[in-house]
């Protein structure tokens, strides 16, 4: 099986995919306000397919914040920020995830690419920075390739990866989710923590979860068959099309970083985690050179530390990478 980045997106969907412990009724849900701070509206994209549109505002050129698989738009709810000062910062939820529409189709890297350009009309937008995570890469590099000069630049955050090669899975590290880590979303947080080495902000798990009344997770909302026809319309990537200067970071690729809890595991699950290790840190070393050879106006940069979600382990450190490679290559 093909798999996008396994070590920590399909990982959380896992997690996700076991809170079962409740159904979904209007008296279970509890009240929670969102302060984040972005405006919230709809935009639609194709017949009967609109998606989720947060806007945090700022000033000066557009950047568009691409969330990685199973995510939305909210995972960038503090990150978003680090730019309103520069940028007018727009976050989109892909089809199949959130509040956005779930149509039965339309989860080809083609079609994604299309629903950014239509967003970009929407929004009467000459020219986007994309920024994305994981694997918004294959969606970034379409839209770069095909509408080049409808972007400016592009940051790739652990996404610039070429996912017709990902290497075959291998079984992760057993870390079962219990009844207390579904207890509260600072108990689903906490597991978070111990076993990934981050939190995510509280309004993207609310939009990837429902809560009842007392607190409780009951139940995700994700749809493994989404998830698994984005992978599966994955196309080789198409760098040496890029026009736009590009920035590619590269997460750690280390089971210290990738698995804090790794001196627990008995012995088959550290077994486990190192033959994944290996394998993630073979496909990455050959994505890197891919992405080196090809993309002509690329720049790559390997983290030493953290993990797949960078702007969340290594926030203040790729924001200023960001902030620094925009300056050059914008000249602001």
């Amino acid at each position: 099986m093909k798999v996008s980045f396994v070590s920590q997106c399909t990982g959380l969907l896992a997690v996700l995919s076991v809170v079962t412990n409740g159904t979904q009724t209007p008296a279970q849900i509890d009240a929670w306000t969102d302060v984040s701070g972005h405006r919230v509206s709809f935009v639609n994209v194709a017949p009967a397919v609109d998606l989720e549109v947060l806007d945090w505002a700022g000033g000066g050129p557009v950047m568009f914040l691409l969330a990685g698989l199973g995510n939305t738009a909210h995972v960038f709810d503090h990150f978003a920020h680090q730019f309103t000062a520069r940028f007018r910062v727009v976050g989109i939820t892909r089809r199949g995830f959130g509040a956005s529409s779930r149509p039965a189709t339309g989860y080809d890297s083609d079609t994604l690419a299309r629903d950014v350009l239509a967003i970009e009309d929407f929004l009467k937008v000459d020219r986007a920075i994309l920024v994305g995570h994981s694997i918004a890469g294959d969606e970034m590099t379409r839209f770069a390739a095909t509408y080049p000069t409808r972007v400016s630049a592009l940051v790739y955050l652990d996404a610039a990866y070429d996912r017709t090669q990902a290497p075959t899975s291998i079984p992760a590290p057993e870390q079962p989710v219990t009844d207390d880590d579904t207890a509260s979303i600072e108990r689903l947080e906490a597991r978070f923590a111990r076993v990934f080495g981050w939190r995510l902000p509280e309004g993207e798990v609310r939009a990837q979860v429902v809560v009842g009344s007392d607190g409780r997770v009951l139940r995700s909302t994700a749809s493994p068959e989404v998830s698994a026809q984005i992978v599966k319309g994955v196309s080789r990537p198409l760098y040496a099309k890029l026009r736009s200067p590009a920035l590619s970071v590269y997460a750690s690729v280390q089971v210290r970083s990738m698995y804090p809890d790794f001196q627990k595991f008995d012995a088959e699950n550290k077994s486990r985690a190192e033959r994944q290790i290996a394998s993630l840190k073979l496909w990455q070393d050959n994505s890197i050179e891919q992405f080196r050879r090809e993309a002509q106006h690329g720049r790559v940069l390997a983290l030493e530390s953290g993990n797949h979600y960078v702007f969340l382990t290594n926030e203040s450190e790729v924001v200023a990478l960001t902030l620094g490679f925009l300056s050059e290559a914008l000249g602001r």
